[in-house]
């Protein structure tokens, strides 16, 4: 009678070999292109600079799992929801009309963090006149607000703070920068703000940002905070100053921001 039992460990005990040595040249195979992807996705993460997690393969992981919940088109205002909507939030407080962006929107790095701005740069120029604008702001209103390294870009950038010793607890803001308000990057002249849902639906609307990919999803970002892209001429200053002093009111719950 032919031994089935005996014929199988035959063959087994003969090919098993080329077996876990085909399935090994496979994973290979798998491996190289998906690692050198990888490699190349973390080194154009990386050229991007510091922002607020690690600058490392830890953020560049973080990053990438925060992905998965990030908002899907911060261009919409659709994406602007507000669950609680305060009568602070349904103020204005841009100095009267905002004028339409001029153009096509930037490209905006494709990671939610640090979110960055690729092209439509500001020149180092303009970036020193922005840099400029925004400390008047403090200057002009130094008993309300001053300048710090932003927290939320781990020190590498100056943001406009509400000065602690009026600074309202009860005001929506984010849990591990409470009293930042506005901030600039220096690689490239674009910011961010918290602003009230009113002037953020004007803001998107009129081609002058976006929301942040974790706007409302995660890292206790509200929805309302954006990315104010880098002003491209002298004139384009001026708007984006408007927009920081915006943001100050709303963080100092109305009051007057010179």
């Amino acid at each position: 009678m032919f031994d089935i039992v005996g014929a199988v460990s035959t063959y087994v005990s003969k090919y098993r070999p080329y077996v876990v040595q085909n399935r090994m040249y496979l994973a290979a195979l798998l491996f190289v292109p998906i690692a050198r992807e990888v490699y190349v996705d973390y080194c154009a993460w990386f050229a991007l600079g510091p922002g607020g997690i690690p600058h490392n393969f830890v953020g560049y992981v973080t990053q990438w799992l925060l992905s998965w919940i990030a908002v899907k088109d911060p261009r919409s205002i659709t994406s602007l929801y507000f669950p609680n909507r305060t009568d602070l939030d349904k103020e204005g407080f841009l100095e009267g009309d905002l004028p339409e962006r001029e153009g096509t929107r930037p490209k905006i790095a494709a990671y939610v963090a640090p979110h960055r701005q690729l092209t439509d740069k500001s020149t180092a120029e303009l970036q020193k006149f922005l840099d400029n604008a925004v400390r008047k702001i403090a200057e002009d209103n130094d008993a309300t607000i001053e300048i710090k390294s932003s927290v939320l870009e781990g020190g590498s950038a100056p943001a406009l703070s509400i000065l602690e010793s009026v600074y309202t607890e009860s005001h929506l803001h984010i849990p591990r920068a409470p009293r930042e308000v506005f901030h600039i990057h220096a690689a490239e002249g674009s910011a961010h703000g918290v602003f009230s849902w009113t002037d953020a639906v004007m803001i998107i609307e009129k081609g002058w940002g976006e929301m942040h990919g974790l706007s409302g999803q995660a890292l206790g970002l509200p929805h309302s905070y954006l990315m104010i892209y880098a002003p491209r001429n002298p004139e384009e200053v001026k708007v984006v100053s408007m927009v920081a002093r915006a943001a100050a009111r709303y963080g100092l719950e109305g009051k007057n921001v010179s």
